[in-house]
């Protein structure tokens, strides 16, 4: 694998900076949002198709934002405070999260369709 050229490590360090900025504002644990974030970069380095900068960005930025919505909803759903269970909610969780959106999305479309409301 060639190593990453450095318009891939400006777009990380922006994507980093804009979710940390989020999180901080939201509240949500710092661990969480390091971990979906770690899971974000493995998913990217796994994609099949190359993307430019900025889907990297907002692909990194949702991510990450996903992972650490998992893993916190996750923590609180089994009213838990596990760090470990934490970390790896979250770094699935942003691994995962092309996945679980585009699944949102599909199935968001397919109900609106279904009502009659997507013509």
């Amino acid at each position: 694998m060639p190593p990453p050229e450095p318009a891939a490590s400006a777009v990380h360090a922006v994507a980093v900076a804009l979710s940390a900025l989020t999180m901080s504002l939201l509240g949500v644990d710092y661990y969480s949002l390091v971990w979906g974030m770690v899971g974000a970069h493995l998913a990217l380095f796994h994609a099949q198709e190359t993307m430019g900068r900025v889907r990297s960005v907002i692909y990194i930025a949702l991510s990450t934002l996903v992972g650490a919505a998992v893993g916190t909803g996750t923590l609180s759903f089994f009213s838990s405070e596990s760090r470990a269970l934490l970390i790896v909610v979250s770094m699935v969780g942003g691994f995962g999260a092309q996945k679980i959106v585009t699944a949102l999305l599909s199935a968001g479309l397919a109900r609106i369709e279904k009502t009659g409301g997507g013509s």
